[in-house]
């Protein structure tokens, strides 16, 4: 019984460190995304891989960001997320194959506050997964937790493991962070994996 009891405690203390350090990379998470925050992002296609690369210029009611890709895709341009679609888009920006882009219906790199509040209250939200014009795909979530370098140190984060689609899966992990749900992976057919959070 003893054994028991000792095994139990010491379960708990683990589980208690666990959740403790979680939230302290989220906090320390938090306090990376402002200006000049660089991250890097794994993009495969097929068999084309990339890095992709954003460097954050403002990031709250609207968000912009400066993004280029390296070899073998090597673009560049700009993102401007209008307040509107911070607020409310129920759809998701990934196409950057063009150069200074303004957005109105779309979130690039973070969900709205709309699918963040749908996910908090129903752990599911309807989401145009290929852009305003595609149709709204249900995202179920799972509780999960993202590991990624953060200014040199592994971090782990909680977040939200989202899944949906019939014919084609989709997968959108968001850290869940009511600041800022930054998207860590993104899979539609095609992948972007955060791997580092910068801040120079």
């Amino acid at each position: 019984m003893k054994r028991i009891v000792c095994a139990l405690v010491i379960l708990l203390s683990n589980l208690h460190f666990l959740f403790a350090q979680n939230i302290s990379d989220l906090d320390t998470f938090e306090r990376s995304i402002k200006p000049r925050a660089i991250l890097t992002y794994d993009v495969a296609i097929g068999e084309k891989k990339y890095q992709f690369i954003a460097t954050i210029k403002t990031v709250g009611d609207k968000i912009s960001f400066d993004w280029e890709t390296k070899d073998p895709d090597n673009k560049k341009g700009t993102i401007n997320v209008y307040a509107n679609a911070v607020d409310s888009a129920d759809a998701i920006f990934s196409d950057y194959s063009r150069g200074n882009t303004p957005i109105a219906e779309e979130t690039a790199l973070f969900i709205s506050k709309k699918i963040f509040n749908d996910v908090v209250a129903n752990a599911e939200s309807n989401i145009k997964m290929g852009g305003a014009e595609d149709t709204a795909t249900l995202m179920s979530n799972t509780i999960s937790e993202f590991n990624f370098n953060l200014n040199g140190n592994l971090v782990s984060v909680p977040g939200w493991d989202m899944q949906g689609g019939t014919d084609v899966r989709y997968t959108l992990d968001v850290i869940e962070s009511t600041k800022f749900p930054l998207i860590t992976r993104l899979d539609i057919g095609w992948t972007m994996q955060l791997i580092e959070i910068r801040n120079p």
